[in-house]
């Protein structure tokens, strides 16, 4: 777990460093490799504005919603695609098996939010794709429950940013 921290710090010096200049470049490689949390905490802790940062991640994490429709409701011939299903089914068994789902799923449809916005590895876009599809929910109610959560998970991580800032600053001022 250690080494994936300090690769991850790597990764935002490194893209800080050579990229800071351009917001796109910085952010959407970073909000690739560590996911919502890393990007948005790194880019508000770089002085990034509020408003700038959730328009985009939402965005992002919209644009993700009918990909992960696509890669569940499409099984292919392609050896790439053979063995991204493969993985994509074992996840499916363990999220199955695991206990938080079957919390969830008796949530019903605030469950799909509230895996959604968690800031937690396995939660995001991608499992709420995956709770919807288990409480067979349309797309047309899914689709804002996820965006909901996605806006939810952002203001969390917003919030905790802008508190590491102010806590960081004054400590800074009192040294």
């Amino acid at each position: 777990m250690n080494i994936f921290f300090k690769v991850m710090m790597d990764a935002i010096l490194y893209l800080k460093n050579n990229l800071a200049d351009n917001f796109a470049v910085y952010f959407i490689p970073l909000y690739i490799l560590g996911g919502r949390p890393a990007a948005v905490l790194s880019a508000q802790l770089l002085g990034y504005k509020i408003f700038l940062l959730l328009p985009v991640v939402v965005m992002l994490d919209t644009l993700q919603i009918p990909l992960f429709y696509h890669l569940y409701d499409t099984v292919s011939d392609r050896l790439f695609i053979k063995k991204f299903h493969q993985k994509s089914e074992k996840r499916e068994e363990r999220f199955r098996q695991s206990k938080f789902l079957r919390r969830l799923q008796l949530l019903g449809t605030p469950g799909v939010v509230t895996i959604t916005m968690l800031p937690l590895k396995g939660c995001g876009m991608w499992s709420g794709v995956l709770l919807s599809k288990f409480l067979k929910l349309p797309k047309q109610i899914s689709y804002p429950l996820m965006i909901a959560g996605s806006v939810l998970g952002c203001v969390i991580l917003l919030g905790a940013g802008e508190a590491i800032v102010r806590l960081v600053n004054s400590f800074l001022m009192n040294s």
